[in-house]
């Protein structure tokens, strides 16, 4: 069960932001793994822009400051 009215603590939130920028996880899905509400989850994700959703709700790109660095071989 999310929990409302309680402040996320900083490790929370980094938590969250790693898995909006590692994993392909839907809002829902990282909302039910952290207990927070989905609404918490964007609210983070607008804050930390991580993920760009551009007026889609099911696709979305990370945006280029959470992208992995590219080796060069």
């Amino acid at each position: 069960m999310a929990r409302q009215g309680w402040a996320l603590e900083e490790f929370e939130i980094r938590k969250i932001v790693y898995l909006l920028a590692s994993t392909d996880m839907s809002l829902i899905d990282i909302a039910q793994r952290t207990g927070c509400s989905r609404s918490a989850i964007a609210a983070i994700n607008r804050r930390h822009q991580v993920r760009q959703y551009s007026g889609q709700r099911t696709s979305w790109a990370v945006t280029e400051a959470f992208r992995p660095v590219q080796e060069s071989v």
